[in-house]
């Protein structure tokens, strides 16, 4: 049995400001913590469904490229559905674009940061360019190619 006014409880020693000014900057402290993992979340987020849409596009595209020969229009309609590809991580983006079986081509330029990207099946030459420093693509029409 304990006897006395001793307190046996454990305490700890939490940094919480008092005084109003302190008070403002801790909440604004954590706030911007709270806003920096969310950013960080939703970046990742971005990337993993700007890289499905690629691996469907690249799916999609080797289909075509397979059993289309005959029209540019499908190609076309293809590339309208799909792009841009925003918010990708661009080594993941050529992971998925180096599975097709079409691939041909796949150039850089320093200068500018942009990969250049061509898919074909030897009729038909369908290609297109990601800007890395704006995380964005721009496509070019599907074309003939004539041997």
């Amino acid at each position: 049995m304990i006897s006395g006014n001793a307190d046996h409880s454990t305490k700890t020693n939490t940094a919480v400001p008092k005084r109003g000014r302190d008070i403002a900057r801790y909440l604004a402290a954590i706030c911007a913590l709270v806003m920096c993992l969310t950013q960080a979340r939703s970046a990742k987020a971005d990337s993993a469904s700007c890289l499905a849409k690629v691996s469907a596009y690249v799916a999609e595209l080797d289909k075509l490229l397979s059993k289309e020969r005959n029209w540019l229009t499908p190609y076309n309609d293809l590339n309208e559905r799909y792009f841009p590809f925003r918010d990708c991580e661009a080594d993941a983006l050529l992971e998925v674009v180096r599975s097709s079986n079409f691939i041909r081509s796949i150039s850089y330029s320093s200068r500018t940061k942009t990969y250049f990207i061509h898919l074909s099946n030897d009729e038909v030459l369908v290609g297109f360019v990601y800007h890395i420093s704006e995380k964005k693509s721009e496509t070019d029409t599907a074309l003939w190619i004539h041997k």
